[in-house]
């Protein structure tokens, strides 16, 4: 840009290769991620719900992306056509925060390849499925309104036209959509009141995550205009800005009321002030501060709102606040009642800053290419075959189309220098991989104990199998009793050890996560009694291996209770992991059962064996039992 100084052009650049640097490291660790799965690539807990790429990329990066709905709505609902000029960079801002964060979400999702389910597999209860579809079709619509600024740029002036002319109802749907799926994304966390934090957990979220994504996105707006303004000389219009300043502060005031309220209405103030006053308090506070007061304090004092460091402070201020409530909301939050602290894998942090570094990456792509900050003056007055002038000093710079200005590009000084950062960094993020991935996969063993009896008679089992007070109390005789009596031993004792009719779980599934073999080789060795061992359970004609031994039910038919009926579903000497056989065991039966009416909360609900509230380490209940 002609305005731009030396020192600004040496700044951008520097940016630039930083968020080169990010974005191929992240590309690295994502590859990883696929390739060894997230234990590779993460330190998520499972006592805790979130991981970073869930809230700091999806939860809080749609909450940074709402200005391109704040903008449409100023726009086209309340027809203020003085904030047009930055409406073309409100949608690149919301096509670029609804990608990366639709990004970030294919990399921590479990099960990636399934991320086409909830297209034809609906699940209308579930808050993800309408986060999913929300933020999904409103991605869609972002990059339609984006059609427009690209066309442009091709002398498809006609298409262009009719774009514009068609896009009044995509906006209206984008204001819809964008609406419903904030209110969503904090509908999620209602539903762990048990292990939320009270000072963040709340029947308000909706609201709440709605007024705070509204000022945040504003906040966005204003900061990325004063940061592109400086980098490329641009004029700043504080007029606009400062109208986008005190939208921005009206908004972070309500929201302020409506915290403050609900601290009052819900009787949490003993958590800010009182005997309940934690570490928690602490993070509260400066997350308020940040994102609300000092904005604010900022932003209503009309000398402030017209300077440019005080815009960038108050701007900064609302990021950062936003981020904090929604990484406090969707994290720090459960530190206490899950007993642990969840800090990210240095993969996960690169990941997550990849991700937002390759939007910045496309970002200054458009902005130096297409008109972002304002639509060409004689756009309406030209045909296909004219194309309007697009040069300027507050214009794109000229655009590479020809292969001569590409080659220039990528093989020029600008495009060796990325392949050197390739090259370097490569290596680099690689390290950062967890040893999962680097090295040979070593599962941490978790050895399973037995169960424990409740009482003389062992009427009541404890089931707690590694011992991290995570048990569930089976009533044992009860079960006998409604399924049969001594006969019913078999439906859940389905494969005993020989001479034993009822064989204990942990007996075979010893291990809570990695599978265990079942059939001692060496035991049966021993256990014959003279000549050729081997030629006991393998014909001698044929090789030695597991398919061409005898079936273990030719020796083992009457002494190992369950054993025929494995063998005719195929018996399989490897027995699953702990977790894994007890939830297989348990609910498959339980779900026969979820639909009697006289039992409302469904024999398939988890509270039937985990009830909320007992997991918590405050709780005087059962030993911290859940």
């Amino acid at each position: 840009m002609g305005g731009a100084s030396e020192m600004n052009t040496f700044a951008l650049k520097r940016i630039k290769d930083l968020f080169w640097v990010l974005a191929i490291a992240g590309l690295v660790v994502g590859i990883g991620r696929f390739a060894f799965g997230l234990g590779a690539s993460t330190n998520m807990l499972d006592s805790l719900p979130w991981g970073l790429w869930k809230i700091f990329n999806m939860v809080a990066g749609a909450a940074l992306a709402t200005s391109g709905f704040v903008l449409a709505s100023v726009i086209y609902i309340l027809q203020l056509d003085k904030f047009k000029p930055v409406a073309r960079l409100s949608i690149v801002i919301g096509f670029l925060g609804y990608g990366s964060s639709l990004t970030a979400l294919v990399f921590d999702v479990g099960l990636p390849h399934r991320g086409w389910h909830p297209l034809f597999m609906w699940n209308p209860h579930s808050f993800l499925f309408e986060v999913f579809w929300c933020v999904s079709c409103y991605w869609s619509i972002t990059a339609l309104e984006l059609v427009p600024i690209i066309t442009e740029r091709f002398r498809l002036n006609k298409f262009t036209h009719f774009m514009h002319e068609i896009m009044l109802p995509f906006v209206i749907l984008g204001i819809t959509l964008s609406t419903m799926h904030h209110s969503s994304l904090g509908s999620l966390f209602m539903a762990s009141p048990t292990r939320l934090h009270a000072l963040w957990h709340t029947m308000w979220l909706p609201p709440e995550f709605f007024l705070s994504a509204m000022g945040a996105g504003l906040a966005l707006i204003i900061f990325v205009s004063l940061a592109c303004a400086w980098f490329y000389g641009r004029k700043t219009d504080m007029k606009i800005l400062g109208a986008l300043a005190k939208a921005q502060a009206v908004i972070l005031l309500i929201y302020l009321v409506v915290k403050i309220i609900d601290l009052t209405v819900h009787g949490k103030w003993n958590y800010v002030f009182g005997a309940d006053a934690s570490w928690e308090t602490a993070v509260f506070a400066v997350e308020i501060v940040l994102q609300a007061i000092l904005p604010i304090a900022i932003l209503l004092v009309p000398r402030l709102r017209k300077q440019v460091p005080w815009l960038m402070v108050a701007s900064i201020a609302a990021l950062v606040g936003l981020l904090m409530h929604r990484l406090d909301t969707g994290i720090v939050g459960y530190y206490r009642s899950a007993g642990q602290i969840y800090l990210p894998n240095l993969s996960e942090y690169i990941l997550s800053f990849g991700v937002l570094a390759a939007a910045g990456l496309v970002f200054f792509f458009l902005v130096e290419r297409f008109h972002i900050f304002d639509a060409p003056e004689d756009e309406a007055h030209h045909d296909d075959d004219e194309a309007p002038h697009l040069d300027g000093a507050d214009g794109p710079i000229p655009v590479f189309w020809s292969r001569d200005e590409a080659k220039k590009v990528f093989l020029g000084r600008g495009g060796m220098r990325v392949i050197f950062i390739t090259v370097l960094i490569i290596p680099v993020a690689w390290i950062c991989l967890k040893q999962e991935a680097t090295g040979a996969f070593r599962p941490i063993p978790q050895p399973v104990t037995a169960p424990i009896a409740l009482d003389p008679l062992r009427a009541t089992l404890c089931i707690d199998g590694n011992r991290a007070d995570e048990a569930v109390d089976f009533p044992h005789e009860k079960h006998k009793e409604e399924l049969g009596g001594d006969a019913s031993c078999i439906k859940c004792h389905h494969l005993s050890l020989p001479h034993d009719n009822s064989t204990a779980c942990y007996k075979c599934h010893a291990d809570m996560g990695t599978f265990t073999d079942i059939f001692d080789h060496e035991a049966h060795q021993e256990r014959q009694a003279s000549g050729d061992a081997c030629a006991t359970c393998h014909d001698p004609s044929l090789p030695e291996a597991a398919e061409t031994a005898k079936a273990c039910i030719e020796c083992h038919r009457d002494n190992m209770e369950g054993l025929e009926k494995q063998h005719l579903k195929g018996y399989n000497h490897m027995a699953a992991g702990y977790k894994v056989a007890m939830h297989g065991l348990c609910i498959t039966c339980h779900r026969l059962k979820e639909k009697d009416p006289a039992d409302p909360l469904g024999m398939g609900n988890c509270q039937k064996c985990h009830p909320l509230g007992e997991g918590s380490p405050d709780s005087p209940s059962g030993a911290g039992r859940r």
